[in-house]
C-alpha cells in the first residue's frame, strides 16, 4: 500500500487540507486534493454541500494521490440528497438532507480506493441505511424498506443461502425447485415461489426434510406460496394461493406400516398416492369429515393398506397393492365408491397379490383371485396362496381336504 512520508523524518504525511469549504452544486462535481495550487472544489476538512437539484454525484479524487487515513467530513446543507462516489463513480454513501458523514480512506492501492463511512447524524444519531440493508431490505434515503427481488426461472433450480427473501417466478413447463437443508440454512430463511408457467412445479426439500410434513409440495398453474425453514428438519408454508382452475392437489405419502394419521393439510389432497415397503399392515386414519378421495396403492411388501376414520365399528376400506380406487368418507365410514355392476363386455383388474387379491370380498379382502405371474390364475385364502391354475394344470398349494379323487 503506497504512503507519503516526510523525506527528513520518515513520518507519514498528508497533503495540507483546507479547513472549511462551502459548495453549492447544480451538476455532478469532482473534488480535488489541495495540492499543486488547487483551490476550487477541494477536499477540505469540513465541507458543507448544497445540491440545488436531486440525484447529483460528488466525486472524490484518486485515492492513490494521498495516504490511508485521509478523511473528510461532509454535511448536506441543502434539501436534496446527493451521493458521494469514488473517482470511477462507484457509490460510497448517499447523504440525505441535514446528515453529516465522516468519510475516510482505508486502502489506496487502486485509483478508486477503499472508503469507510461513519454517520454523525443531524441533531440525533442516525444509522447509514445503505450499510444496514441486507436480504429482504433496501435503503430509501435514510430508512430501511422491505424488498423482494424477483427472479424468473426457466429450468430446474436449487436454492442457496443468498436466495433469502427472493421471489422466484417459474416461467416454463413442468419443473422442480430443490430447497437447501433446513438445518444448514437456519431458522426463518424463506423464499416466495409462483408458478407462472405451463406445467406443475414440484418443490422438494433436502434429504429427510419435509414440507408441511410432506415429502414434497406442488404448485399448479398460477399458484404461489411462501416457504419458511424451521431450522431443524423441514419447512412450513403460508399464503398458499390456490388456482381457481386447478383445485386438486396430490399427496405423495411414503409409509412402512403401523398407524398413520393424516394431518388436515395432507387430507386436503383429494388425489393420494402411497409408496414405500410395508413391513407390517398399515392403517391410514382419515379426518372424520365428508370427503372424496382418489387413492392409489403403490406400496410393496406382503401387507395390507387400510383406510379408516378411527370410529369404533365403522366400515374401513382396504386397497390392494397396484390398485387405485375412488373412496368416499361420510364422516364415519370409508367406502369404495366402485360397485360390482359392470356395463360392458369385459373388466380389467390389477395383478394383485396373495395378501391383497384383485378380486376380493367385502369384509374379507384377503380372500379372492389374483395374477401371480403371466398366464396364471392364483387363488388366495386368508392372505396366502391356496392354489393356482395354468396351462400345466391345477396346483393345489394347501392340499386337498375331503372327498376321493
Amino acid at each position: 500500500m503506497a504512503t507519503y512520508v516526510d523525506p527528513y523524518t520518515g513520518v507519514t504525511i498528508n497533503p495540507s487540507q483546507v479547513g472549511y469549504e462551502s459548495l453549492t452544486i447544480s451538476v455532478d462535481t469532482t473534488l480535488q486534493w489541495p495540492i499543486n495550487g488547487n483551490t476550487a472544489s477541494v477536499v477540505a476538512n469540513q465541507i458543507d454541500v448544497t445540491a440545488t437539484v436531486g440525484s447529483l454525484k460528488l466525486y472524490l479524487p484518486p485515492a492513490t494521490q494521498v495516504s490511508t487515513g485521509t478523511s473528510v467530513i461532509i454535511r448536506n446543507a441543502g434539501a436534496n440528497t446527493f451521493t458521494v462516489v469514488d473517482t470511477s463513480g462507484n457509490t460510497i454513501v448517499a447523504i440525505s438532507s441535514g446528515i453529516i458523514q465522516y468519510i475516510y480512506l482505508t486502502s489506496n492501492s487502486t485509483q478508486n480506493g477503499t472508503w469507510s463511512t461513519l454517520t454523525f447524524g443531524a441533531g440525533t444519531s442516525s444509522a447509514n441505511a445503505s450499510a444496514l440493508a441486507g436480504y429482504g431490505l433496501t435503503a430509501i434515503n435514510t430508512t430501511l424498506n422491505q424488498a423482494y427481488p424477483i427472479t424468473n426461472v426457466y429450468s430446474n433450480y436449487t436454492f442457496v443461502s443468498a436466495d433469502r427473501s427472493g421471489f422466484f417466478v417459474w416461467q416454463s413447463g413442468a419443473g422442480n425447485f430443490t430447497l437447501p437443508s433446513a438445518a444448514t440454512i437456519g431458522n426463518n430463511w424463506f423464499v416466495m415461489i409462483r408458478n407462472n408457467g405451463t406445467g406443475i412445479v414440484t418443490v422438494y426439500p433436502n434429504g429427510t426434510d419435509t414440507i408441511d410434513s410432506n415429502s414434497s409440495a406442488q404448485l399448479q398453474l398460477s399458484e404461489s406460496f411462501v416457504i419458511v425453514s424451521n431450522g431443524t428438519n423441514g419447512y412450513n408454508t403460508y399464503g398458499y394461493g390456490q388456482s381457481a382452475s386447478f383445485v386438486f392437489t396430490q399427496l405423495n405419502k411414503a409409509v412402512t406400516g403401523g398407524t398413520v394419521t393424516l394431518s388436515v393439510v395432507e387430507a386436503s389432497s383429494l388425489i393420494q398416492e402411497y409408496t414405500g415397503i410395508l413391513t407390517s399392515n398399515c392403517t391410514v386414519v382419515l379426518p372424520p369429515t365428508v370427503q372424496l378421495y382418489s387413492i392409489q396403492n403403490k406400496t410393496t411388501g406382503s401387507f395390507t393398506l387400510t383406510f379408516t376414520t378411527g370410529s369404533v365399528g365403522a366400515s374401513t376400506l382396504t386397497v390392494g397393492q397396484t390398485q387405485a380406487v375412488i373412496a368416499v368418507c361420510d364422516g364415519t365410514n370409508v367406502y369404495n365408491s366402485n360397485t360390482s355392476n359392470v356395463a360392458g363386455t369385459s373388466i380389467t383388474l390389477a395383478a394383485g397379490s396373495a395378501a391383497s387379491p384383485s378380486l376380493n370380498f367385502v369384509g374379507n379382502t384377503s380372500t379372492g383371485i389374483y395374477l401371480p405371474t403371466s398366464a396364471q390364475i392364483g387363488f388366495a385364502v386368508g392372505g396366502a396362496s391356496a392354489m393356482s391354475l395354468s396351462s400345466a394344470g391345477l396346483a393345489v398349494t394347501v392340499g386337498i381336504s375331503g372327498g376321493t379323487f
